[in-house]
């Protein structure tokens, strides 16, 4: 899986791709985690037969104000066929090296 290039959260809509994967939003300095420190606030993802434009500005849009909420100011998407088991081994390897989930995570998202 590879990430595009960031984008300004506010352009989430206009940016995201039309096909399925996965996103990740970041701060612009970095958050104290249990175990270090990482710009990271919130991952996402869309259904298998979703895509992350749709996601973005449907479901996910008020995870992803949440996310802004919590620091969020910058957003990028990976496409992925199978989106969740993407997902699942990015908060995976997070939650591994961080102590715990991304800020925003841990609120209750779409």
């Amino acid at each position: 899986m590879r990430f595009g290039i960031w984008h300004p959260i506010e352009s989430a809509a206009t940016v995201a791709p039309d096909a399925p994967g996965v996103l990740q939003t970041r701060a612009e300095g970095v958050l104290d985690y249990e175990r270090g420190l990482s710009a990271m606030v919130f991952y996402a993802h869309s259904g298998t037969e979703e895509n992350l434009r749709a996601y973005v500005t449907g479901r996910g849009a008020a995870a992803l104000r949440r996310a802004a909420a919590a620091g969020a100011r910058w957003i990028r998407f990976a496409e992925a066929a199978e989106p969740a088991p993407a997902f699942d081994e990015l908060m995976a390897a997070f939650t591994e090296r961080f102590g715990s989930t991304p800020l925003a995570n841990r609120a209750k998202s779409a």
